[in-house]
């Protein structure tokens, strides 16, 4: 079981590393964050079943927005696509449809993003810039 450990923690470094490389280090650290917040707000219901959230709101400080220079929708996708592969491993059970949306904080609390996360079986739409 050690050896399995280590191997998965070695694959784990090696993708942190590649994705450092590709985006730089403020995605590594908003998908770190956006994990851990999903850890921090799983409830256990039973010996074989973790409840988490399934709906999340990243805001983006503008320089961080600036940085990552990817546009909302695909940030929001690898962010759902990180946090499935993370559910998966730790065997979560999201309260509906997982969905993840970027938006612009003004002030986030540590001056970069600001995660919130709601249990939610139906998911209202997207506000749009006009309404």
């Amino acid at each position: 079981m050690g050896m399995l450990k280590r191997c998965e923690q070695a694959v784990e470094r090696w993708e942190h590393d590649l994705i450092r490389r590709v985006q730089g280090r403020d995605s590594i650290e908003l998908f770190d964050a956006l994990r851990h917040h999903c850890d921090d707000q799983a409830v256990v219901c039973s010996p074989s079943r973790t409840l988490v959230p399934n709906v999340y709101t990243v805001g983006l400080a503008a320089s961080v927005r600036a940085r990552l220079d990817v546009c909302d929708a695909s940030l929001s996708q690898e962010l759902a696509d990180v946090l499935a592969h993370h559910g998966a491993q730790c065997a979560y059970e999201w309260a509906g449809p997982l969905t993840v949306r970027v938006t612009h904080a003004e002030v986030p609390p540590n001056d970069r993003y600001e995660i919130t996360s709601a249990a939610l079986t139906n998911i209202p739409p997207a506000p749009t810039a006009s309404g």
